[in-house]
């Protein structure tokens, strides 16, 4: 049942991104990130989110500081529009679920600039919410790609020297990372360090699953979505 939903659903982004960059065609390299080609995307999740989450594409503050940097979907709980307008149009950081960044294809300095942003973005949310360094941030970090020609274990060994090199926290550390048809890498607070999984596929499936998961931090999702796996399929995994 889930799985064949999300090989369908896998298809329609693809194509729609495939399409979307085809009728873009060639442009000139700006700063300004066009995420207007990732339209299925933001589509598939406001089709299968609960509807008390909103999506955003933009910049977050907390309390006293900001993040200047925009991101490509943020998930979060939307108060009104008028504290929208209050707020200059920036995601309160403590009403944020998670925040995704998008790729076309996955290069390994996209997956540290992406690590990096997660070290702001999560510091900036214990900050507000005064949290303990060795507590778990109920704001989840993703990376999210279409392909990769790099393998998965390679940004697995990626994401972990990275956050030995730039020193990151472990509780500031990205917490799941999607690749198409490829697999999934997942946070694994047990070791300290990342797991990865060739879920080919059924990859999406899996990147719904974990999302759910996440943004149940205050248990009134009311869905568990594994109880629905009636795949009893094995996945490589390292």
């Amino acid at each position: 049942m889930f799985g064949e939903h999300f090989q369908k659903q896998t298809d329609l982004i693809t194509r729609g991104l495939k399409e979307r960059m085809d009728k873009r065609g060639l442009v000139l390299p700006s700063k300004e990130k066009d995420i207007s080609v990732y339209k299925d995307f933001y589509d598939f999740l406001k089709e299968h989110l609960p509807h008390q989450f909103s999506l955003a594409t933009g910049k977050v503050r907390g309390k006293k500081h900001i993040l200047n940097r925009s991101i490509d979907c943020l998930v979060y709980w939307k108060l009104c529009n008028k504290i929208m307008e209050m707020t200059g149009g920036y995601i309160l950081v403590d009403h944020l679920y998670s925040f995704i960044t998008l790729e076309p294809e996955l290069s390994t300095q996209q997956l540290i600039t992406h690590a990096t942003m997660t070290k702001g973005m999560k510091a900036l949310y214990a900050a507000t919410r005064d949290i303990p360094d060795n507590q778990i941030l109920p704001v989840f970090s993703v990376l999210f790609a279409y392909r990769s020609t790099i393998p998965l274990l390679s940004h697995k060994v990626a994401l972990e020297d990275t956050a030995r090199e730039k020193e990151i926290p472990i509780n500031h550390e990205t917490d799941l990372v999607c690749i198409l048809d490829q697999g999934v890498i997942v946070k694994d607070w047990e070791s300290g360090g990342y797991r990865a999984v060739e879920t080919g596929k059924d990859t999406l499936m899996w990147f719904y699953i974990l999302l759910m998961e996440y943004l149940d931090r205050d248990g009134k999702v009311g869905f568990d979505a594994r109880e629905y796996i009636k795949s009893s399929r094995e996945y490589k995994e390292y």
